[in-house]
């Protein structure tokens, strides 16, 4: 049987804005059916595209990784060993991403992000809060930060690495 989204599309591929709380959604109601969960032990979203490792239904000690583009998800690949506790990406406040960006432009030290992403990690070691909600951005001088975010939306940690 075909999974309707790994089928190739003849429609030209639509930009989508995945860092964003209707870009996450919709991003989401794609890639929950075709992993059958909304569990992952870690996920990365860009503008574009996004990655998850998901852990196997048959043997959870294992994960395999899927990546989303252009509103496709692709095959999975191996991932490997399952060393935490999986989040549920369902609990996240997905809302609270433009006030997350905001704050991140604003205190991490860089004037003018040319990059921006997200990871949900499930496994900090530097707050005792887990999983958390890591906001990126960075520029063309490698300036970068980050801050840390419950799965609520409040900010734990700023880190600057200028």
């Amino acid at each position: 049987m075909t999974i309707p989204s790994l089928t190739p599309s003849t429609k030209q591929p639509v930009r989508e804005k995945l860092l964003t709380p209707d870009g996450i959604r919709a991003m989401l109601r794609v890639v929950k059916p075709v992993i059958g969960t909304s569990k992952v032990i870690g996920m990365s979203v860009h503008e574009t595209h996004a990655s998850l490792d998901v852990p196997l239904k048959r043997d959870k000690k294992v994960y395999n990784t899927y990546d989303y583009r252009d509103g496709q998800v692709d095959e999975p690949r191996i991932g490997g060993q399952v060393r935490t506790s999986p989040a549920d990406l369902d609990t996240f406040n997905w809302d609270r991403l433009p006030a997350l960006f905001k704050r991140a432009d604003k205190d991490l030290g860089v004037p003018k992000p040319t990059s921006r992403y997200i990871i949900v990690d499930t496994d900090y070691a530097f707050t005792s809060v887990n999983p958390v909600l890591l906001v990126y951005v960075s520029d063309d001088y490698h300036r970068t930060g980050y801050l840390v975010a419950s799965p609520q939306g409040k900010v734990l940690k700023l880190i600057r690495n200028e």
